[in-house]
């Protein structure tokens, strides 16, 4: 006589998709922005007291119609990041920097060989800390990593018709 071996039906375990924590700690742009202090001066004894204009208070930076710039100063960082990578073509530079700056950065990245390595990410951008100015002028510095070193962006930009164009970078 020959046995048979029957297959008991087996229960699966249930899966489940979590969503993982963020493990990126808030920079420093991304906290709440502490009220602006005004440093006024000593008011004078009274029985000489003047009127006398104390500084003016400070006003926003921002300006109407202007786009927020951090995002702006970001996505321009990574662009730029893809562009040295080798992702992009360096054409993309153009609506977003001056005339005069897309010449340089053009003539300066086609002499470079082209990039090797891991395709840049927004990982390796890891932080751009913005400084609006009423002027309609902001300054941005970066810290990226690229090919396993740590290194630094600057960047200025101004406001034209209604837009951020980067004029300045130095650190590319």
């Amino acid at each position: 006589m020959t046995e048979t071996a029957v297959a008991l039906p087996v229960a699966l375990p249930v899966l489940r998709l979590l969503p993982a924590p963020s493990s990126e700690p808030p920079y420093d742009d991304e906290r709440a922005v502490a009220p602006l202090l005004r440093l006024v001066p000593p008011a004078p004894p009274s029985h000489t007291a003047q009127p006398s204009p104390g500084p003016a208070a400070p006003t926003s930076p921002t300006s109407p119609g202007l786009p927020d710039v951090r995002p702006v100063a970001h996505a321009l960082v990574q662009l730029m990041l893809e562009v040295c990578g080798g992702v992009r073509p360096v054409t993309q530079l153009r609506p977003r920097t001056t005339p005069l700056l897309y010449a340089d950065l053009e003539r300066a990245l086609l002499r470079r060989p082209r990039a090797t390595g891991p395709r840049p990410s927004a990982r390796d951008i890891r932080s751009v800390h913005v400084q609006q100015r009423e002027d309609g002028v902001a300054e941005a510095c970066a810290t990226v990593s690229r090919g396993g070193r740590t290194t630094a962006l600057a960047l200025r930009l101004e406001a034209v018709q209604g837009c951020w164009l980067c004029t300045v970078v130095q650190g590319l």
